[in-house]
């Protein structure tokens, strides 16, 4: 963040409260005059948060066109965790990583401390951010909701107006509730209001993306923040930590904090669970950048139905799937930070800066596939089925990726895709993962394949090293730049980037089948191809149905 002279702060701040002024005055219609209602509101509000909220802030929940926004899967949760910290009688800490975007400084620093001073919870707040300036702000956005917010005017009489101190940076309001702003990594010791010691901190994205890049700051700031910030309370210990932010480093202080088992903690994604179907928005994304927006949104039209299904978001009535996927497209590292709360680790992911791209399509490469089947979960967790087609150059010894598949499918539609790969590639080989349930899939496969009149050979798998293991070693050959693969194959680059940490790894598990499918040579026959019944090119027996009369034939 830019430093701010003293005479440009005060001028943005200004700026800021009359702007917020104005949006209360224009989007915050006043309570009809009616003794009777207001007391039954104030004694609704008093119990029950989300009332509150929506019920004194409508100019925050809309939209530009007047609509409810609605809530995300992070507001119902404070709706619940939020009041339950400040009414038990010991101290709780609160940690949650949010995505950008998600309202969560107006939630808390707004919503919820305007609820902690007017029913009474509280007597010393303190709202503290990255910088003074910004933590000034969130204070600021209060001040104009206590001063001319008409339906808290009406129903808390007491509580707004400008108070005896009315600063910026510190309030005591009407009914002598202090509010104090704060940067991160200040001077914070021996803090009190009168006889109280702040009984509630709010935490709100301490770091930003300069100083959590180097560990000594980041160090630092953990230190702060438990010494100091920690200690600020009364001695018994009472006083409620609410932390929430965006993580911006895998090893930041806020992923550091959710990790403490004396946290309440929880972390939310934008992007709750990704289409089932992200070889349709992989080659959405290559229509985005090669022809553009209007291009992209028209194959979204035609296809949207196949693109959406599977996908879940966390604030689908705001942020609905296709402006996430829009920004995803901008920038993955960034949407995978500051929407998913993943940002890369590159110390601990082997393929960070591991993953090259092949620039042409060549014929003159001998091809293999891989077969990553994921029969062992059922339902809507089932790991996605992972497909792979490459061409292997004997003479460099390298491997290009040139398909990657990988969606939740069901067997019968793994197979048929398998087929229509074969089809169009003639693999010499098709490596196929058999364990647990997955034993009877080979024997199936090929026997489809037959009577379709494709010639399948297939290699099956039992792996038995530990698939972690097994992907790593891939790490020296990719390296190398041994094993290329397409920026469209998007699925495959983000759980390599990711690995061993990301949701899924089965395409890197089927990458690696292939890559020894590819590099082993090949191997007999009778070791390559399944046992199956032998049938003419009509997909037929060639003489009875008796099973042992074709005992070692092969297809």
């Amino acid at each position: 963040m830019k430093k701010l002279s003293a005479k440009q702060f005060s001028a943005e701040l200004a700026a800021l409260t009359a702007s917020l002024r104005t949006q209360v005055e224009a989007d915050c219609a006043a309570f009809p005059v009616d003794a009777a209602a207001s007391r039954v509101r104030r004694q609704r509000a008093q119990d029950d948060f989300p009332f509150f909220r929506r019920t004194y802030f409508p100019h925050y929940t809309r939209d530009k066109s007047g609509r409810a926004t609605g809530d995300s899967v992070l507001h119902l949760w404070l709706d619940t965790a939020l009041p339950a910290a400040v009414d038990n009688p010991h101290g709780v800490k609160i940690a949650a990583a949010a995505p950008r975007g998600e309202a969560k400084t107006t939630f808390v620093d707004l919503f919820f401390a305007s609820w902690c001073i007017v029913t009474g919870r509280k007597r010393y707040i303190l709202l503290i951010a990255d910088a003074l300036e910004q933590a000034a702000a969130f204070l600021e956005a209060l001040k104009v909701e206590l001063e001319s917010n008409p339906r808290l005017a009406m129903d808390y009489p007491e509580h707004t107006g400008p108070g005896r101190v009315w600063n910026v940076g510190t309030i005591v309001t009407a009914a002598n509730v202090k509010v104090q702003a704060f940067g991160a990594g200040k001077r914070m010791r021996g803090l009190r209001h009168g006889p109280c010691r702040p009984d509630l901190a709010l935490l709100d994205d301490l770091e930003n993306d300069e100083n959590v890049r180097k560990p000594e700051q980041r160090d630092k700031l953990d230190m702060w923040l438990h010494r100091t910030v920690l200690s600020l309370g009364p001695a018994d210990d009472s006083m409620d930590v609410i932390y929430i932010g965006t993580i911006l480093h895998y090893d930041s202080v806020l992923a550091r904090t959710l990790r403490k088992p004396q946290w309440q903690t929880r972390k939310f994604r934008a992007l709750l669970r990704y289409p089932d179907r992200m070889d349709l928005w992989e080659t959405w994304e290559n229509i985005l950048a090669s022809e553009g927006i209007d291009a992209a949104a028209a194959y979204y039209l035609e296809h949207g139905r196949a693109m959406d299904r599977g996908a879940e978001v966390s604030w689908p009535s705001y942020r609905p799937l296709y402006s996430l996927m829009l920004k995803r497209a901008e920038n993955h590292d960034a949407f995978d930070s500051e929407q998913q709360n993943e940002p890369l680790s590159t110390e601990g992911a082997p393929f960070a800066d591991a993953i090259f791209y092949w620039t042409e399509r060549r014929t003159d490469l001998l091809m293999f596939g891989a077969c990553d089947p994921s029969l062992g979960k059922q339902g809507a967790g089932r790991d996605p089925s992972a497909l792979l087609v490459g061409g292997y150059d004997r003479e460099t010894m390298t491997l290009h990726v040139f398909e990657a598949s990988i969606r939740r499918r069901h067997p019968d539609r793994i197979i048929q895709d398998m087929l229509v790969m074969q089809r169009q590639y003639q693999c010499l080989n098709w490596a196929v993962e058999i364990v647990q349930f997955q034993e009877f899939f080979a024997d199936v496969l090929v026997r489809e394949a037959a009577k379709q009149g494709v010639l399948m050979p297939v290699w099956p798998v039992r792996n038995s090293t530990d698939k972690q293991l097994r992907i790593e070693s891939l790490q020296p050959y990719a390296v190398q730049r041994r094993i290329l693969l397409h920026p469209s194959q998007t699925t495959l680059v983000e759980q390599l980037r990711h690995f061993p940490v990301a949701d899924h790894d089965d395409g890197p598990d089927a990458l690696e089948m292939l890559w020894r499918v590819a590099t082993q040579g090949f191997v007999s026959l009778r070791d390559a191809y399944v046992r199956v019944p032998r049938v003419n090119v009509l997909g037929e027996r060639s003489t009875d149905d008796n099973d042992e009369t074709y005992d070692g034939g092969w297809i």
